[in-house]
């Protein structure tokens, strides 16, 4: 387990000798390396090479190709006399992976100066770091920085004394294991938020001290770790019921040997002897059982997770270890012995006994609270209070106040806006009514009410919708009838202050507190978020609606009202993945909705499984596969396009009109990957060059080009075994070239 940590102290190392070099010996040793072919660190000029973008450049190398030939050479370089961390995937887990898609420089290449990164860099690099909150805060008004992007850079720079806040880590936020991953998701962007506000390095610095006190007498990277792994578990869908076990740090030894400072030094544990005449219960550990480690009978000396017992396939041997993740190493911890547990070297740790023993004491207490809020019924207390939440939850269903419906075209994500929105208002959990047909003719009824009522408003985004078509905006209007019933002259124009959809909904449900409102905005993804939502996008966040702790309003330009958004106007959002990449998506959009994704369902109960001995079900679901392999998952065909196929004329319009279509728009008129999806089933044609051509024309003709067309013969496409092919195994012929076997 020691291994998973060795690019701590190579890491430490390099930051050191930055620290001392300066500017012009990073700029020097930045040149030398070997970064293979993407070198954009070095591509705006020696300026701006600064030690954040050095490091979040190498952490950048997030795979095990990429990061060792570079960690070598910097290795080289830099002189570095550890030797390089070790790079496979579990050896370096612990080491935040940004993506690749993110600039990895810590500006944007113009006009910039690189001595506040490097004033904040010498801040935190000290064993004992004194950032001060004004460096932090220039740091994070850097374009293209984040608070995310900042503490991996801390993180990587001294991960004994920083953490990293970003996605993946997900750090400090989810105390009582409690929450979805989507909103767990939205907490980590709250957090994102205060943190980006004016006093935020304080909150920084008090998620630090929570995660130190959580998991007390561990180092940073331990508890990024252990912290991840522990989350993980309490996801898992037979929930988080870890078995306890005891150790003690002579473990059958020698007599007088002690062995914590070896546990403590390489993330085990172990027996110094077999046992003897009573064997012990080595292979039992599984990996999420938790160890708890003790010295004799008072003294206890840390808490550890397992990763890896060496011991479970073939018992007690010499070299074997259970490796553990360390989550508590409370110093000086002395343990009430007063239930008289006779102790052995190693043993399971029963409630009334030692657990109880270790929760009595003072150090342990964080640690153990923190297991019982994943388990939710580690004790009586746990379960009882695990049985309250969980009739709370039945009893109050809720919604994200923002979320996306995303997914390939097809895949119904207009259609469930419905149900989504309907289950919002009438304070229904949506799962119940997503498939079922029976109650969807309700559901649209009550809907069509609720929309002529105003409670729901939907609207579509383009290229040239705007801030002024969806917040307010100043427009021309022809001039009405005068007093006496004539009309003015065709000229006169006046200009009038015109509300849009957003404003006028929020005013409505601002104005309606009781009741639920929801705005259905389709095609999210293909406006212009920042010119459409403008400086009003933060208004729509969880915290900051009105009514809230953090209720933010700002001062429209036009009308000059206060405007904020109230916390009972729910926004539904529909984006269509093959229109544009989810990746693509405006970041500040994605930060603050829950995504939904909406994928085909090819076992769909409304899609014909024997149209003359064609299964539609079949037939989408290698269509599909073959898009996810020639393609991607984006531009997979949703399966309403198969929901009104019904006989064979309808298959045949079906695919000629809008499979066919869509597949050249997906393959940009590539017909021989087309061809491949079909299974070559004979509905793409290739076309020669013809003999007849003018000779004239005929010498510019390239002969070896291949041109396709759809076959125009309607007995292929009606012919079913044209539509079996694709999906029957590829030994069997496609009509086409059974034909031309039969001459």
């Amino acid at each position: 387990m020691k291994e998973i940590y060795s690019w701590v102290p190579w890491f430490r190392k390099l930051a050191k000798k930055i620290e001392t070099g300066g500017e012009k010996y990073l700029i020097k040793r930045a040149r030398q390396v070997k970064w293979g072919s993407n070198s954009s660190l070095l591509d705006y000029g020696d300026e701006n090479i600064d030690p954040f973008s050095f490091f979040y450049f190498l952490a950048q190398k997030n795979t095990v190709n990429q990061r060792k030939p570079v960690y070598s050479s910097v290795n080289e370089v830099f002189a570095i006399s550890n030797g390089p961390p070790r790079t496979g995937w579990g050896d370096a887990s612990t080491i935040p992976k940004p993506a690749p898609r993110i600039p990895a420089l810590f500006h944007d290449g113009e006009n910039f100066d690189p001595a506040s990164l490097w004033e904040l860099f010498r801040q935190a690099v000290d064993d004992k770091p004194d950032v001060k909150a004004k460096t932090f805060r220039e740091a994070l008004d850097i374009p293209k920085v984040g608070v995310a992007k900042l503490t991996q850079c801390l993180f990587l720079i001294n991960p004994d004394c920083f953490i990293p806040v970003d996605h993946h880590s997900k750090l400090v936020i989810d105390r009582s294991g409690q929450y979805s991953d989507d909103q767990l998701e939205k907490e980590v962007n709250r957090l994102f938020n205060i943190i980006e506000s004016k006093n935020g390095f304080a909150k920084y610095e008090e998620e630090l001290e929570n995660a130190k006190q959580t998991f007390p007498g561990c180092r940073f990277y331990e508890i990024v770790y252990a912290y991840r792994l522990l989350l993980g578990l309490s996801k898992e869908p037979d929930g988080f019921e870890p078995n306890y076990y005891q150790i003690g740090t002579k473990a059958n030894g020698k007599e007088g040997e002690d062995y914590w400072s070896d546990f403590e030094e390489n993330n085990w544990v172990y027996l110094g002897g077999p046992g003897g005449k009573r064997p012990f219960r080595v292979k039992d550990p599984k990996p999420g059982d938790i160890i708890l480690v003790r010295t004799g009978a008072y003294q206890g000396r840390a808490i550890g997770i397992v990763e890896k017992n060496d011991y479970a396939d073939k018992g007690y041997y010499e070299d074997g270890k259970i490796h553990v993740l360390w989550i508590n190493k409370a110093k000086e911890q002395r343990l009430d012995r007063s239930l008289g547990i006779n102790l052995i070297a190693f043993s399971g740790a029963r409630a009334d006994g030692v657990c109880q023993i270790f929760r009595d004491a003072e150090g342990y207490k964080p640690t153990f609270e923190f297991i019982d809020n994943l388990t939710e019924h580690s004790t009586e207390e746990g379960a009882a209070s695990s049985l309250i939440n969980q009739k709370q939850k039945t009893d109050t269903v809720k919604h994200p106040l923002n979320q996306i419906l995303y997914g390939p075209p097809g895949t119904g994500k207009t259609w469930n806006t419905v149900n989504h929105a309907w289950a919002i208002i009438e304070r229904k959990p949506v799962d119940d009514y997503q498939k079922d047909d029976k109650a969807r003719e309700g559901i649209k009824e009550r809907f069509d009410e609720l929309k002529k009522a105003g409670q729901i408003e939907m609207v579509t985004f383009h290229q040239n919708y705007t801030y002024e078509d969806f917040i307010e905006g100043i427009r021309p209007v022809l001039s009405e009838k005068t007093e006496d019933g004539e009309q003015g002259d065709k000229g006169d124009i006046k200009y009038e202050l015109s509300e849009g959809i957003l404003k006028r909904i929020a005013n409505q449900a601002e104005g309606d507190s009781e009741n639920k409102y929801v705005l259905i905005i389709d095609e999210i993804n293909r406006g212009n978020i920042a010119k459409i939502f403008g400086e009003l996008i933060t208004l729509i966040e969880d915290s900051k609606r009105l009514g809230e702790e953090d209720e933010a309003t700002a001062t429209l330009p036009y009308s000059k009202e206060s405007f904020g958004v109230p916390n009972n106007l729910y926004i539904i959002g529909t984006m269509n993945t093959a229109d544009r990449s989810i990746a693509l998506l405006d970041t500040a959009l994605r930060r603050r909705f829950d995504f939904v994704e909406m994928m085909p369902d090819p076992k769909h109960s409304s899609i014909n499984t024997d149209i003359k001995g064609v299964n539609c079900q079949e037939l989408l679901e290698k269509i599909n596969e073959c898009i996810r392999f020639l393609h991607d998952r984006d531009h997979q065909i949703g399966h309403t396009y198969f929901l009104n196929v019904t006989d064979m004329d309808s298959l045949v319009e079906t695919f000629k009109n809008r499979i066919i279509p869509l597949l050249q728009e997906y393959f940009y008129d590539n017909w021989e990957k087309i061809d491949l999806v079909l299974n070559k089933n004979g509905f793409i044609v290739e076309d020669k060059a013809s003999k007849n051509l003018d000779k004239n024309i005929r010498d510019f003709v390239d002969t070896d080009r291949k041109i396709y067309r759809l076959e125009s013969d309607n007995g292929i496409w009606e012919n079913p075994d044209s539509y079996k092919v694709i999906y029957q195994p590829p030994e069997q012929s496609s009509p086409k070239e059974q034909e031309d076997q039969n001459g």
